[in-house]
């Protein structure tokens, strides 16, 4: 079972069953911009420089849009903590199980093809002689991969969620003030923090840092392999 199975199960289980709440607005959706890192660029046209270009754009473009998409869900985390603070509880957490219902679909099909383009970035290697060459294509692809296992980690784990909120009949019996009983506001706020379960935020400083490293990478390759030689003076 996946930590975040085991935290919203926890989570759940703690809360006793709460009553119907009378309509009310959904909560406001969260506006998030993480930073965007530069795609790779070659001027050579070779096999080994038109396999980078394409291959790691390929796999980068996609990946950085589901970093927004993690920016979001950070915020529908946050107010996923906080919902049984307010009367109209079921209908926040009906709505915030849809807002993560449509987000983690649009994460699971991001990743296949994903990965189909780090292979090949990965598999590119084979077309230099040049071991340098061939030695910066395998380091990219492994940054890429190292990025795409956090992805798919935090895809898999939000999607646990969401199953185990389909699961959860939020349209029973009262509930105590902020969800928690008395013994349980006692208990640390890391116990009943859903993003602490998660290791949301180390699992997205970590996509962070491989991407980077990735993009160091593949743009001193480019840089280096790819980029026209000036013409001599004359």
């Amino acid at each position: 079972m996946h930590v975040m199975m085991v935290a919203l199960a926890l989570i759940l289980a703690l809360i006793p069953p709460p009553a119907p709440a009378a309509p009310a607005a959904a909560s406001p959706g969260p506006s998030a911009s993480p930073r965007v890192l530069k795609t790779i660029v070659t001027v050579k046209s070779s096999p080994y420089c038109n396999a980078l270009a394409d291959h790691f754009n390929a796999a980068l473009v996609p990946m950085i849009a589901n970093d927004r998409v993690f920016a979001v869900v950070d915020v529908q985390l946050d107010d996923m903590n906080d919902m049984f603070k307010y009367p109209d509880y079921a209908n926040r957490f009906m709505d915030l199980r849809a807002k993560l219902l449509k987000e983690t679909a649009t994460l699971d099909a991001s990743l296949p093809p994903m990965h189909d383009e780090i292979v090949a970035l990965r598999e590119s290697g084979k077309l230099t002689t040049d071991p340098g060459e061939a030695k910066e294509m395998s380091d990219a692809a492994a940054q890429l991969q190292d990025a795409y296992l956090h992805q798919m980690q935090l895809s898999t784990d939000l999607t646990g969620v969401v199953q185990a909120m389909m699961r959860y009949n939020i349209l029973r019996g009262p509930h105590p003030l902020g969800g928690w009983t008395p013994y349980e506001n006692t208990l640390p706020a890391d116990e009943k923090n859903i993003k602490s379960f998660l290791h949301y935020g180390p699992q997205v400083n970590s996509v962070d840092m491989a991407e980077n490293h990735a993009v160091d990478i593949a743009t001193n390759a480019a840089e280096t392999h790819c980029a026209s030689a000036s013409p001599p003076p004359k």
